[in-house]
This record gives C-alpha cells, sequence and structure tokens, in this order.
C-alpha cells in the first residue's frame, strides 16, 4: 500500500500499489477528463452549475443554498458563501499557475492555522521532490490532509477537514490541467478514516461521472423547455424565449436586471418571466411582494450532488 505522505510517487511507482489501485487511477483520469471535455463544450450558464455543486457537495448544501449563492442580494448561508468564495478565488489562482499552499487554504476558510505540519502536504502540492500527475496528487494530499487531522486530534475533523479536503482537490485538479476550472471535488466519506488511495480514486471517478451526467440532464432540460415555451406560448414565446436563455445563462434573475439585459421594457420583461412561471420553468425564490428574484431550479436540481448517506 501506498502511503498518504510519498510526494515522490509517480504512476510507474503507483503500479507498485496492485492492479487494482493502477485500474482505479486510470479510471478516475479517464472520467475526469470526460467531465472536462464536456464542460468545456458547455455554456457558461452550466459550467457555472458545475461549480455550484462542487461547493454544495462537501459544505451540503441543499438545493435552495445553490441558488442562494447566485442571488445577487446576497442571502444565503455565510458558511456557505465562505466556502464558495474561497473556492472560486482559489480557482484564479489555479487557473494563472498558482496553488495556495495550506496555510492559505485555512486562511480562506477563515480558520484558525493547522495544529499539524503542513510542510510535507506543501511541497506534494508544489512538486518540489517530483512532478505528480494531478488526479494521483489530489488523492494523496485528501489522504495526506485527512491523516494529519486525525493525528493532531481536530476536534472538527468530519466538517472543516471535509471542506479543506475538498477545496485542496479541486484545486490541485485545476492548477495541475485535470480540469479547465473548478468542476470537481471529493464528496463526504463517512468515515474519513476508511479512505485508501484505491478507494479515494474510485470516489473521484464516481463523481466525475455524477458531476458528467449531471451536465448532460441540465443541458437536455433546458433545450425540453425551449421546445415547450415554443409549443406552448404562440406569439408570446419570443420574449419568452429570450429570457428563458437568459435563464439558462444566469440561474437566477430579476425583472429589472431582465429588462436592461434584453432590452425589453419592465412590463414586457415581467409578462415574459410570468409566463415561465405559469410553465413551472422559472421559480420566485425570495418570497417577497417587491424585488423579487426568479430562479431557474429545475436546472440547479439536475446538478445538486446526492447527500452524504446516498453516496
Amino acid at each position: 500500500m501506498i502511503e498518504p505522505m510519498d510526494s515522490a510517487i509517480t504512476v510507474s511507482t503507483l503500479a507498485l500499489a496492485g492492479v487494482e489501485v493502477l485500474r482505479a487511477y486510470e479510471d478516475a483520469a479517464t472520467a475526469i477528463g470526460r467531465l472536462d471535455a464536456s464542460a468545456n463544450l458547455a455554456s457558461g450558464g452550466l459550467r457555472e452549475l458545475l461549480v455550484l455543486r462542487c461547493i454544495a457537495t462537501p459544505t451540503g448544501a441543499p438545493l435552495t443554498g445553490m441558488i442562494a449563492l447566485v442571488r445577487a442580494d446576497g442571502e444565503g448561508d455565510d458558511a456557505l458563501h465562505r466556502y464558495g468564495n474561497a473556492l472560486r478565488d482559489g480557482a484564479a489562482r489555479a487557473r494563472g499557475g498558482a496553488l495556495s499552499s495550506m496555510a492559505r487554504m485555512h486562511e480562506s476558510l477563515r480558520l484558525a492555522p493547522p495544529s499539524w505540519q503542513t510542510a510535507t502536504i506543501d511541497d506534494l502540492l508544489r512538486d518540489a521532490r517530483e512532478r505528480t500527475p494531478p488526479v494521483l496528487k489530489a488523492a494523496l494530499a485528501a489522504l495526506a490532509i485527512s491523516a494529519e487531522s486525525r493525528i493532531a486530534g481536530d476536534a472538527t475533523a468530519l466538517g472543516i477537514d471535509q471542506q479543506l479536503v475538498s477545496l485542496a482537490v479541486t484545486l490541485t485538479l485545476c492548477v495541475g490541467g485535470a480540469t479547465t476550472d473548478a468542476w470537481l471535488t471529493l464528496p463526504p466519506a463517512r468515515p474519513i478514516a476508511g479512505r485508501t488511495l484505491g478507494v479515494t480514486l474510485a470516489a473521484l471517478a464516481r463523481e466525475a461521472r455524477a458531476a458528467e451526467r449531471g451536465l448532460a440532464a441540465a443541458r437536455e432540460l433546458g433545450e425540453s423547455d425551449e421546445r415547450r415555451v415554443r409549443d406552448s406560448l404562440g406569439r408570446a414565446a419570443y420574449s419568452a424565449l429570450e429570457v428563458l436563455a437568459l435563464l439558462r445563462e444566469q440561474i437566477v434573475v430579476t425583472i429589472p436586471e431582465t429588462a436592461r439585459a434584453l432590452g425589453l421594457t419592465a412590463p414586457t420583461a415581467g409578462a415574459a418571466v410570468a409566463r415561465l412561471v405559469e410553465l413551472g420553468i422559472a421559480r420566485e425564490v425570495t418570497g417577497r411582494a417587491r424585488s423579487r428574484a426568479f430562479a431557474y431550479e429545475g436546472l440547479v436540481r439536475a446538478v445538486e450532488p446526492e447527500s452524504a448517506e446516498k453516496q
């Protein structure tokens, strides 16, 4: 078995771990490559949905929490927004070729500095000893962070530790080029202590395939709803289709924003949104009489991760 802290491991030495682990690595690398290819061909709105899934997976955010992340009014759980900001900021740095240190990841999550030594994990993340493929590096980093947290006796090992692991995995995949953006993370494990390298790689493969299925389902839903609007609204379909296209990109809209974005009058934009609500495509999510926001809930539901209990 390969020790989690071995930062000098390469694909050639991976074979020494056994055929099953090597197959798990190849399966994960293939699944992640397929997801990245699909995401790169997707619209901006669909790619945003993958980021939302990446934020929701380790935090356990429900559908309403995912929608809150793209609401302009800033509603939603502060801890969820904090993780989302850490993920987005870290991914922006990773796309530029810079990977955050463990201390910086703690800081971005507004955590106290780790009570355990981070130098060996930082060496692994930076390829200080030997270059390690990003998929393998992400799995090794996940095991190492969990192991160090348990050894140090951190009280938050099943909560904050999972967020730290997931953040490190996402950013490692992104900076290494396995994914182009923050489109994949490691789902929670219960217990975390039961993970091995093979199990971790298999979990990454499953999550990549699930994310790709969610992406395909969201694309199909958008196309199906477009046909439904055309078939149901007749002449009134034109403005409603424009609003639907905007919803597919922005996930959540308001009537004033819609009017400005599409060059419509507020009454025309409001009527088009109302038609989408009547068809069950858009849903009002603020519960207010004024300053209302409307979400494409079905699109978010298509990529919503399963709870940890179902995995």
